[in-house]
């Protein structure tokens, strides 16, 4: 949730969606510094592919799970964005908050 953030930046991968992509993505939104009242952006890692594809990357569902991730019914991690998960609305909201951006990863 951007609440209280004055910018969003999306940090995605190859559309192969790759375990080093999301690695990525996961990493620099990681490595950036938190925003909200010191007013840097949010940081959004999003998987660029369906959450119910998630389920086919064999190698990146045993990396999840072996790091401690949740998973869901679609059998995809519950805490990572993917690129269904984000309709117009979310990324209105993003913008509106002060901008949306973009990190290819």
């Amino acid at each position: 949730d951007p609440d209280g953030f004055q910018a969003a930046i999306v940090g995605i991968g190859n559309d192969a969606g790759d375990l080093d992509s999301l690695a990525a993505s996961i990493a620099i939104a990681d490595w950036q510094p938190v925003g909200g009242c010191g007013g840097r952006p949010l940081w959004v890692p999003i998987a660029p592919f369906p959450r119910s594809d998630f389920r086919l990357r064999q190698d990146a569902c045993l990396l999840f799970n072996h790091i401690g991730f949740s998973f869901d019914g679609a059998g995809a991690p519950e805490a990572l964005l993917h690129l269904d998960d984000v309709d117009a609305a979310t990324a209105r909201r993003w913008s509106d908050a002060g901008g949306l951006g973009l990190a290819l990863v």
